[in-house]
């Protein structure tokens, strides 16, 4: 009778542990947001004027009042968290934070490790060079040194010109224009939104020489398991462009709204 006693309590006590595995198997991160009444999202606070730091030390930029947007559509708030970009995905996928809302392009080789929802603006790879330095393009440098963001795809672009010797890598945007600035490099690859800001805001020589070296879909990266996420970050994605939010936003920052082609 013991020996039933224990058997029948063995089976009672796995099925108690299967089911408190089974409610956590049905967690969410979707589900987990809604309960916490936040979302985290990474950027790099390094890309002025979509996410930076500012003269109060605060987070500012185009990103961070989006995710805020999208976030207050969810029912909750947003939780910015700054990451080093050539670690980003890695963050994102090591369950660090929820999603990336920091001006990511699309590429096949990022869709292999993460979902993405639809763009939240159109950019373009722009070359930049000195003010009055002549060049029509990026084709007409020779044995050319050119900056870029490290781990953007600007660098895997250059990657592929052999005109281009050397290709200098730095942290934020901010230190890129200085070097063309300054002369310590022949150009600069970034976004045309961001070179098209930075005399303004950096008071910097720098000027865009030549067409775009190719355009991007610009959307927000979430883990590909969480199908759930990705569906109600869309669908708030819609609400503030339907209601207008999305391009008041647009236009403070940029005077246009990028999200139009």
């Amino acid at each position: 009778m013991k020996k039933l006693m224990m058997m029948i309590l063995g089976v009672l006590l796995v099925g108690i542990l299967s089911g408190c595995s089974g409610a956590s198997a049905d967690e969410t991160t979707y589900s987990k947001i809604i309960e916490k009444g936040e979302m985290t999202f990474a950027m790099t606070g390094a890309y002025p004027p979509f996410n930076y730091i500012n003269e109060n030390g605060e987070l500012a930029g185009f990103d961070i009042e989006i995710a805020a947007a999208i976030a207050e559509k969810m029912g909750v708030t947003a939780k910015p968290i700054t990451v080093e970009w050539d670690g980003i995905i890695g963050g994102l996928t090591g369950n660090r934070f929820d999603m990336i809302i920091g001006s990511m392009a699309v590429t096949e080789e990022r869709l292999k490790q993460v979902s993405f929802t639809d763009p939240y603006y159109y950019d373009g790879a722009q070359f930049f060079a000195k003010a009055g330095s002549g060049l029509n393009s990026i084709n007409e440098l020779e044995n050319g040194k050119v900056g870029v963001v490290t781990g953007t795809t600007f660098h895997e672009y250059l990657d592929g010109m052999t005109n281009i010797a050397e290709i200098l890598q730095f942290q934020s945007d901010v230190d890129n224009f200085k070097s063309v600035d300054q002369g310590r490099s022949d150009g600069l690859v970034t976004s045309k939104v961001v070179g098209a800001r930075a005399p303004i805001d950096y008071g910097v020589a720098i000027e865009p020489d030549g067409d775009l070296l190719y355009t991007e879909n610009i959307a927000i990266a979430i883990r590909q398991d969480d199908k759930e996420l990705l569906e109600a970050v869309n669908k708030a994605l819609a609400a503030i462009i339907a209601d207008g939010t999305y391009a008041e936003i647009s236009n403070r920052w940029f005077g246009i709204n990028i999200l139009e082609k």
